[in-house]
């Protein structure tokens, strides 16, 4: 039997479902995945969250599709967007802001392979697989 793993809580889900039977986070096809996001710095450390074509939205609120628990992260704090053949990551107004590699996101900034996105106090990796 075929399976799809969710990205937010790793439980095996039939190939057909569209969101996970344990935990409800939407899955998204295999061939949708390019990327990834793993926190090393919050909690839970060491989770990776994937990141689809198009638009992935990250915040505190359940409605984005990576939901952080920080409370200094705002509801809807950021997007990471696939563009042009790159990531972008872009503010949505938070109150707090977003910093790449130490320096602040005024608008929107392209993100190469291990750069380090802070938001809140949590601390993530960008890992692109097609430029691993």
């Amino acid at each position: 039997m075929e399976v799809k793993i969710c990205a937010s809580c790793r439980h095996e889900n039939n190939r057909e479902n569209y969101f996970c039977t344990y935990c409800g986070s939407k899955l998204v096809p295999d061939e949708q995945i390019r990327s990834r996001l793993c926190i090393v710095h919050g909690e839970p450390r060491g989770a990776n969250f994937l990141i689809r074509k198009g638009r992935n939205t990250i915040g505190h609120d359940s409605s984005n599709l990576i939901v952080l628990g920080d409370e200094q992260i705002s509801n809807k704090h950021a997007a990471l967007i696939f563009d042009n053949d790159s990531f972008w990551i872009e503010d949505r107004n938070s109150k707090n802001g977003i910093y790449v590699n130490g320096k602040r996101v005024v608008r929107r900034e392209r993100l190469t392979n291990g750069c380090i996105i802070k938001l809140g106090a949590t601390l993530l990796r960008f890992d692109n697989k097609d430029k691993a």
